[in-house]
């Protein structure tokens, strides 16, 4: 017998057992259906389009970022090149506690306890947005010309730059968790196009114009984020008005939910920052910024993969949580195993290419800039995807239990590894070592969690 609420556009399908919406339904009958009504084909296939416009969506966004990266490197000299991407290091530690405190809980409350008063949970965490971050940011400025005794000139004005900028860069990040936490791959797939567009459209201008610098193009990207961010709030606005939503929710119990979820997150955030990113705040105190221009550079190798496989976990989290609520915790375990086989082959594939192909792939992407890094160097970033992939599959799943302590458990592992083993090598062996120490970090943070993970056998919420 059908609803009301299953003839509304936005129409209600089950996946695997889980209530998505659909801005389309035509043709979707096939996610209508339990899958335990019908092959394993057919599920893989279900997931394939789910997944794939997570895909897409993810590789407008990072995939702009990725093609500014290599831009960037081919336009500017590598100590410029070198501190744009330590500034842009900043800007991580900056988003990944942003994640933390606002964008992981959005795609877990947003997907759970606010899905019945979801605009109205929007705009108490789009007013907190500029009421917590505009303060802070100008605080951050205040230390900027600290940061000169340590580092040049260029990457003070970055530094200085990412500051100012960092509220409208972030703000990007809010409307993302919005679609993800509808499964709107539609919406976000349309702003990463826009995205897009106007990062390239903006680092163009400003080297045509003469005016490109690791500031300049901190300022770009601000810009980008914050146009495509005003499309978004039209689109969030007319969509509410459509819906005549006119639910309340209380500031003060989203500020108190965000903050029990995302105290033990954003100490994750902050542990996970550093053994992906102390190297290149180390590089320079040796190699000078042109070693953190080169590791950079590598790193953009691991990206293109890395980023799909970011698409499908941001899908995951709520994937699972409303898988663990109807079926239990038993489920979203299975889940993620499975997604951990099908993932390892496809890093290592992916392995072997970047091996393999190396020398044509350096050439086209940055001509002869950074021919001559050491292949040891090269092979250890290409085997990162590997590593950060299963990591990051075992964290999403404990995060949809709302387990973020154990995530922290992980990380903080990664950390002491980072400081004890990733440090030496850094300073010892340079790009090579920091590349290898980035891969060792992953290790012990994977064994924690898996045996977290294995060990966590509640079934909140779980239904017959």
């Amino acid at each position: 017998m059908s609803t009301p609420e299953a003839k509304t556009q936005n129409e209600v399908t089950v996946l695997d057992g889980i209530v998505t919406d659909t801005v389309s339904p035509a043709g979707l009958d096939l996610f209508r259906r339990p899958f335990s009504t019908i092959l394993p084909i057919d599920r893989l296939r279900a997931w394939a389009v789910r997944g794939g416009s997570s895909v897409l969506q993810q590789g407008l966004f990072a995939g702009s970022h990725f093609l500014a990266n290599v831009l960037l490197a081919r336009w500017m000299t590598p100590e410029a090149y070198g501190a744009f991407a330590l500034a842009y290091s900043f800007y991580l530690l900056l988003l990944a506690v942003y994640m933390a405190l606002v964008y992981e809980p959005l795609l877990v409350y947003g997907s759970g306890r606010y899905e019945t008063s979801f605009p109205a949970y929007v705009g108490v965490l789009s007013r907190g947005h500029f009421v917590l971050l505009l303060p802070a940011s100008l605080v951050v400025v205040a230390v900027a010309p600290a940061i000169g005794h340590f580092y040049s000139h260029s990457f003070q004005a970055a530094f200085a730059a990412l500051a100012v900028a960092s509220p409208f860069l972030l703000l990007m990040w809010l409307f993302r968790g919005v679609f993800y936490a509808r499964l709107n791959a539609y919406a976000g797939t349309l702003a990463g196009a826009c995205y897009f567009a106007i990062l390239l459209l903006s680092l163009l201008a400003l080297r045509r114009l003469q005016l490109l610098s690791p500031a300049t193009a901190l300022e770009g990207m601000a810009l980008s984020s914050f146009v495509v961010s005003l499309g978004c709030w039209y689109w969030f606005h007319v969509s509410r008005s459509a819906t005549r939503e006119q639910s309340v929710v209380s500031s003060g119990r989203v500020l108190a939910d965000h903050w029990r979820y995302g105290r033990w997150a954003a100490l994750t955030a902050i542990v996970a920052w550093i053994p992906a990113n102390i190297y290149y705040a180390l590089l320079p105190s040796r190699f000078g910024l042109e070693g953190t221009a080169t590791l950079r550079a590598m790193m953009n190798l691991m990206y293109p993969l890395l980023h799909s496989f970011s698409a499908l976990l941001t899908l995951l989290i709520p994937i699972l949580v409303r898988q663990r609520s109807r079926h239990g915790v038993q489920r979203s375990k299975q889940t993620t195993l499975q997604l951990i086989s099908i993932y390892v082959p496809a890093g290592i594939l992916y392995l072997l290419l970047v091996i393999g192909f190396r020398a044509p792939i350096l050439r086209f992407l940055y001509s002869d800039r950074y021919a001559n890094v050491p292949f040891a160097a090269v092979l250890f970033v290409a085997m990162l995807p590997i590593t950060t992939g299963v990591i990051g599959l075992l964290g999403a799943a404990l995060r949809s239990f709302e387990l973020p302590h154990l995530v922290f458990r992980g990380y903080f592992a990664s950390s002491i590894i980072a400081v004890l083993v990733g440090i030496p090598l850094t300073f010892h062996f340079g790009v090579s070592g920091a590349a290898a120490a980035i891969v060792l970090n992953d290790l012990p943070g994977i064994a924690v969690l898996a045996i977290c993970l294995l060990r966590y056998k509640k079934s909140a919420g779980a239904q017959a």
